[in-house]
């Protein structure tokens, strides 16, 4: 038969995190969560787990016993634990709640079980409240010697479960501390104080924070409650359950050194005593062993409290952390800003688009686990937003802000994840999760899968970060023939790739648009002229040139780069893509090539002209999408001592062969 396990108070602080020890034991236990309230999360997870929950009060026996006459262990969470830490803070009305509770509910759980039945009990340290002297290192023989009423009735119960002939635990806790998911106790001591620092607050220590506190993490409160359900040789004991001791000025210490904003101030006020402490000698010595520190809990609670630098973008990509590679392979985690209910399997040819629309209420996550996609997205808050895009690869995962329309165009054969919160139907849109909203029509598809730059010009990486996007935009110089003209648009946005630190665009123009008949003519501007003036006869004097030596231009535009050196009788080869530029250079006696130049335009200028002594490049490695066929080539047509110039912008940079 299964082993039946019946938690009171399970939707509790302490019993939130016991239920998520026991999920994974729900499947061949008989797992029961029973409390007076009714938390709608927290029972569908129970749910879902396989956990049984029923709204039973510990005052109705007739109910309680239905649930506790056939369990193995019941682990007894339940009670009032919104209490007074001192007495002025008392209220007759309340103290009556905690005693009945604490006292009859407690004894109607020793009342309803079976003789065989194991009962965990969670005590507390403060039944040495009474203490006038400071004591440390108590251990669990000292008297108790309770003051306030929660600490009476937690005596009283102690008392209740050693008369009677039952198996037994108790745990008398130190203040419990931690994280908790579903529900949080802000009164205790390294709680609040977390709480402080993660709001850039201030903590007032009272005489200084000598008072000395036992501590104990949550994570360890309920391992070790399950750690003595499972242990059958351990019957009638009491334990103290604690794991540290500290002042309160150095667990605020411990919150400053994490969040250095914090500010600690320290003042006169008296404290009835120094406070006391509980020994874990005899726990210890069952086997038991913590697994948590102050430290890390603080850390995790002031982390997950503090205000968040919110990435900004419409659009962002994370492509994981905390990553572990071995002989196996890889992995990498993600860390999401919201839970997911959902998660979908999406498999997409290459060529087709998904999406096209947009979610009102939050964020869309797309974990790409194969293939290739362009997101393209569009802010719906502004009237007049432009459209962005990015290259999404294997491993990212695409977090788009709420209101933002977003298409994925996919450039090969793809398979994705995409992970939700809320409803989703199977037809693409729900209810109140996904809206329609056509961002990319079949004639942009094909453009984008034809002119979008899937890999870095330099070094061929695949990740790129976004620097800037100005949206779509015309052809420099393309000015439009009436106001009725359509112009050709193409997204206008810079990439940045961190590996080899190149810049270039989203996409690559087609040649032929760009250049066969181009509009731009160097020589127009008088300071562009003078630039390429001043440069030649630089070279002609740093490098002795003379009537023997032979200067290359590639992207020669209209000659203007070379004409200084023709002047001074040397020779002098232009290469021009553009028709019409290049018949304008040769009609001016300088001869030039028309041709895009690669390797092949490069072994025929060897064949027909020799190698040159300068090769120039002004303004072409930033319009070109060859890179390194370009700079292949260059290398190629000059001499062995020759000089290859790069000059962008007019800023030039020399590279001696």
């Amino acid at each position: 038969m299964q082993q039946k396990i019946v938690i009171t108070g399970g939707l509790g602080y302490v019993g939130t995190e016991l239920c998520k020890l026991y999920s994974g034991e729900s499947r061949y236990k008989k797992i029961i969560v029973l409390d007076n309230r009714f938390v709608s999360e927290r029972v569908k997870q129970l749910r879902e787990w396989g956990i049984d929950f029923h709204q039973v009060s510990i005052l109705d026996k007739d109910n309680l016993e239905k649930h506790l006459f056939d369990a193995d262990v019941v682990i007894h969470l339940a009670g009032v634990t919104d209490v007074a830490y001192v007495k002025t803070q008392s209220d007759p009305e309340k103290d009556r709640l905690i005693t009945q509770t604490a006292i009859d509910g407690t004894l109607n759980v020793i009342n309803s079980v079976n003789q065989n039945c194991k009962i965990i009990f969670p005590s507390t340290h403060v039944v040495y409240e009474g203490f006038e002297d400071t004591k440390l290192n108590i251990s669990e023989t000292e008297p108790a010697c309770p003051v306030l009423t929660y600490a009476i009735g937690k005596v009283q119960s102690e008392k209740d479960l050693q008369d009677s002939n039952l198996n037994y635990v108790i745990l008398r806790l130190a203040s419990v501390y931690g994280y908790s998911t579903d529900t949080m106790r802000l009164g205790i001591m390294p709680n609040l104080f977390s709480k402080t620092a993660s709001m850039d607050g201030t903590i007032k220590l009272f005489s200084g924070g000598v008072q000395v506190k036992s501590l104990v993490p949550l994570q360890d409160v309920v391992r070790c409650m399950k750690f003595m359900a499972e242990n059958e040789n351990i019957k009638r004991e009491i334990f103290h359950l604690s794991q540290e001791t500290a002042t309160v000025k150095q667990v605020a210490e411990i919150c400053k050194e994490i969040n250095p904003k914090l500010n600690i101030v320290e003042t006169e006020d008296e404290i009835p005593n120094l406070g006391y402490t509980i020994s874990n000698k005899k726990l210890l010595e069952t086997g038991f062993k913590f697994r948590y520190s102050l430290k890390e809990s603080i850390n995790e609670m002031i982390t997950k409290w503090s205000k968040k630098n919110i990435n900004p973008a419409l659009e962002y990509i994370d492509r994981g952390g905390k990553e572990f590679i071995d002989s196996r392979g890889k992995i990498l985690n993600y860390e999401l800003t919201e839970p997911i209910n959902l998660i979908g399997y999406i498999e997409s040819k290459k060529g087709t688009v998904r999406a096209n629309h947009y979610h009102p209420i939050q964020e869309q996550k797309c974990l790409l686990i194969k293939g290739q996609y362009i997101s393209v997205i569009k802010d719906l808050s502004v009237s007049d937003a432009k459209i962005e895009t990015r290259l999404i690869n294997e491993g990212d995962i695409a977090i788009i802000k709420p209101n933002v329309a977003h298409a994925m165009i996919f450039t090969e054969d793809s398979i994705f994840l995409n992970l939700v919160r809320g409803e989703r139907e199977h037809e693409n849109y729900g209810v109140t999760h996904t809206m329609p909203y056509i961002l990319v029509t079949e004639d942009l598809k094909n453009t984008f899968l034809s002119i979008y730059k899937k890999t870095c010009r330099g070094c061929g990486n695949k990740h790129f970060e976004r620097v800037i996007s100005l949206g779509e935009s015309p052809l420099a110089n393309n000015l439009k023939n009436s106001e009725t003209e359509i112009c050709e648009m193409f997204p206008l946005e810079m990439n940045y790739c961190s590996k080899c630190h190149n810049c270039q665009l989203s996409v690559a123009i087609p040649s032929e648009k760009m250049f066969d008949n181009y509009l731009y003519v160097s020589s127009t501007t008088s300071t562009f002229r003078k630039h390429f003036e001043d440069a030649a006869h630089q070279y002609i004097n740093e490098y002795n040139l003379n009537e023997n030596s032979f200067v290359i231009d590639i992207g020669s535009n209209d000659g203007v780069g070379l004409v200084p050196f023709k002047e001074k009788n040397i020779k002098v080869l232009g290469i021009e893509p553009a028709k019409n530029i290049s018949k304008m250079s040769n009609d001016v006696g300088i001869e030039t090539i028309n041709s895009y130049f690669n390797l092949t335009v490069a072994d025929d200028i060897i064949k027909t002209y020799g190698k040159a002594d300068i090769v120039t490049a002004s303004n072409v490695f930033a319009h070109a999408d060859n890179l390194s066929e370009i700079a292949q080539a260059a290398l190629k047509i000059v001499k062995d001592d020759g000089l290859f110039i790069i000059d962008e912008t007019n800023k030039i940079a020399g590279f001696i062969i």
